[in-house]
């Protein structure tokens, strides 16, 4: 079953969510939901996002009001789910369903140059690891390198995600960390595009998340990272950190696109 979009904040600046299909013919979730502004500057920027839920939950989250700007194509993107299928299922999905958006975004009114991607928690995971990890949009002909102008990855695992480790039957407990080719530190780099980070705090957010995120924010850095941005609310708890970080990602979204204007 198709399930409504998120509410979209500044509906009144917004034509109707339009339902865009990626996968195989009939896959409610192989679906993404497509918002363009009734007043569409062309080209317009555009911001892809994954919803959260550990890869095994399902359903659209109210949406960032720094995404719905009135001036952005946001793509919100739905994708399969464990157990009903592995969570490698749901990063090729994410893979899918961004080179679609990548092939439609002209006949939308939008920018190449200007495409960001970006979730929460396990969305966050899927934004990173296949803007990091180029062998997943390989079979695309995209180098998410050059394709992607920034990620926002708010309280994301930059470790190997604790369900693929599940689903994939990895020894051991599913929260002892892994750094392989499924985790986005495995693909830290110099030339990764521009990233903010956003997590709660130690403590209060999923355990071990703020500091997996300081960590890759640390190793980007070394590295020669121009542009990584990292931020661990105080007194935020894991929820918490998406609700209050809308005025970060609105302010990288305003320097990056200032950057490319």
């Amino acid at each position: 079953m198709i399930i409504p979009p998120a509410v979209v904040p500044n509906s009144a600046c917004y034509r109707e969510t339009e339902i865009l299909h990626y996968g195989e013919p009939g896959n409610d979730f192989q679906i993404c939901y497509l918002t363009i502004p009734r007043e569409c500057p062309s080209p317009a920027p555009v911001t892809v996002w994954f919803h959260g839920g550990g890869l095994t939950g399902d359903g659209a989250q109210d949406c960032l009001p720094a995404l719905y700007n009135g001036k952005n194509i946001v793509v919100e993107v739905r994708y399969r789910l464990s157990p009903a299928t592995p969570a490698t299922g749901a990063i090729e999905d994410a893979a899918t369903a961004l080179a679609r958006i990548i092939s439609g975004i002209d006949s939308w009114g939008g920018d190449r140059r200007r495409l960001f991607i970006g979730g929460i928690s396990a969305g966050a995971y899927l934004a990173a690891i296949v803007g990091m990890n180029p062998r997943f949009l390989a079979p695309y002909g995209i180098d998410p390198r050059r394709e992607l102008a920034g990620l926002m990855l708010v309280s994301g695992q930059m470790t190997t995600h604790y369900q693929l480790k599940i689903d994939l039957g990895y020894p051991g407990n599913q929260f002892t960390p892994v750094i392989d080719d499924y985790a986005p530190l495995a693909h830290a780099s110099a030339d990764l595009p521009p990233i903010v980070l956003v997590t709660g705090a130690p403590g209060l957010d999923i355990a071990g998340r703020p500091e997996e995120n300081a960590f890759f924010a640390a190793t980007l850095r070394a590295l020669g990272h121009r542009h990584v941005e990292h931020y661990a609310l105080p007194g935020h708890d894991h929820s918490g950190a998406f609700a209050s970080c809308n005025f970060l990602l609105e302010r990288f979204l305003e320097k990056i696109l200032a950057e490319r204007q």
